[in-house]
């Protein structure tokens, strides 16, 4: 449930980019405790923090809530170009949704996948589909209660000590 104030949805400025990289690892860092990744969560720590690198290919889109960066994320009007499997054509697509720690629950999450969704309409595209973890059970739920169905196609699995299952999503958004 959403707080009292109104939660803005808008681009992030680039001189934000900062903010953002911090809330998202301060989101991910508690998802990855105790796997042995280091707290920095090493290569995949350094993507989250690539902001910048993030805004070459997507449009970076945060909540704010009383003037407050409280949640972000990538939003990809072409999201094929994005995945390591499968091929979704005519999809757009968001990554790395990231919401502050202390206002998990409250809905933000929720808000700026809404916001991808009615962007995605809007932009013609013909469904809206993401990746995310296995680790990550609370956005999974999110995904599920928003609509969202399992799409292996664009799913994978990250080697290495510690293995992570790439999980696929779809929303369709044409009759």
């Amino acid at each position: 449930m959403l707080m009292q104030s109104k939660v803005i949805i808008r681009e992030a400025r680039i001189g934000e980019y900062g903010k953002v990289a911090s809330l998202t690892m301060a989101a991910y860092r508690p998802l990855f405790a105790g796997t042995g990744l280091p707290d920095d969560l090493g290569w995949y720590g350094a993507e989250l923090r690539d902001v910048a690198g993030r805004a070459e290919r997507a449009e970076i889109i945060i909540a704010e809530l009383d003037n407050q960066i409280v949640g972000s994320l990538a939003y990809h009007h072409d999201y094929a170009s994005e995945v390591k499997s499968g091929n979704p054509e005519g999809c757009a697509g968001f990554r790395v949704l990231a919401t502050d720690p202390s206002c998990q629950g409250l809905g933000i999450g929720s808000a700026l996948t809404q916001w991808c969704i009615d962007r995605a309409r809007a932009d013609g595209r013909v469904a809206l589909v993401l990746n995310t973890t296995d680790y990550m059970k609370a956005a999974q739920r999110l995904y599920r209660r928003l609509g969202f169905e399992p799409y292996p196609e664009i799913g994978y699995q990250i080697g290495g000590s510690q293995p992570v299952e790439v999980l696929g999503f779809r929303l369709e958004l044409k009759d």
